[in-house]
């Protein structure tokens, strides 16, 4: 794809996009849950290289070190932390994993739409929520809340926008299970941390056009297609003498 920052990266930011929209519906039944809703998206939802470790304390001192300055030790809380599996497993057929062949398409309606070609590849995309909190029933309303968000059926699936040239390509992403289910992450004297697991079944777009000093079909497009069949010429095959025979006379065989 044309953004060069990876394959991944469009689904990263499809379900950011994802929670930011969550995070547009939290309601702040405490006082650091009305302060969380209030805070902006940026300063609370934060995005975990890697896989969640869990060492929890090791999480909450790198959010604290990122902090510095104005919050230092003094990082604002509840804090929710987006975390992605850096694995890659394919999608299983009964999850429709197996996909068809390349095939050639237009990504767009006209007479100088350009032909290309398109492979589909399937993954399982584990991520990790994890809510941390000052007090408990903050932490357990914040879980609460993105269980209801993911759960509901309109939420089940969204979906990454990829790049190739001039084209944006859309691809769904389904929440394999979305009853989201929060247990203790580690333990601390000072907050409560809840930890939640789920899978995003992903769909990844692979499109191919035909390279530099290749034969193309001449448009301005980005990047042009693959040439265009203008004629077909089809020989006529006839019955004689019990065996097939073209229209220049060439005898293709016996019929039993």
């Amino acid at each position: 794809m044309s953004n060069k920052l990876g394959d991944l990266y469009p689904s990263k930011l499809a379900f950011a996009e994802y929670l930011a929209r969550w995070y547009q519906t939290v309601y702040g039944d405490t006082q650091a849950t009305e302060e969380f809703a209030l805070r902006g998206v940026s300063q609370s939802i934060k995005l975990v290289a890697g896989r969640m470790i869990d060492d929890v304390q090791a999480m909450l001192e790198s959010y604290q070190r990122d902090q510095q300055g104005e919050h230092g030790k003094n990082s604002k809380l509840p804090i929710v932390f987006l975390a992605l599996a850096r694995d890659y497993t394919t999608t299983g057929g009964d999850w429709g994993g197996r996909q068809v062949s390349r095939r050639l398409v237009r990504l767009e309606e006209g007479e100088d739409a350009s032909i290309y070609g398109l492979r589909m590849a399937m993954h399982d995309l584990r991520a990790q929520l994890v809510v941390m909190a000052a007090d408990e029933g903050s932490a357990r309303s914040l879980a609460a809340q993105l269980g209801l968000f993911v759960g509901d059926m309109a939420n089940r699936r969204f979906v990454a926008t990829h790049e190739f040239g001039q084209y944006k390509v859309p691809a769904p992403i389904m929440i394999e299970n979305p009853d989201l289910m929060f247990g203790s992450a580690g333990s601390s004297k000072t907050m409560t941390i809840l930890l939640a697991d789920l899978t995003l079944k992903v769909t990844m777009p692979y499109l191919d056009a035909p390279r530099p000093g290749e034969a193309n079909d001449g448009t301005a497009n980005n990047p042009p297609g693959y040439p265009v069949v203008s004629s077909v010429t089809v020989k006529h095959i006839g019955l004689e003498h019990g065996g097939l025979v073209d229209d220049s006379g060439v005898h293709w065989g016996e019929l039993e």
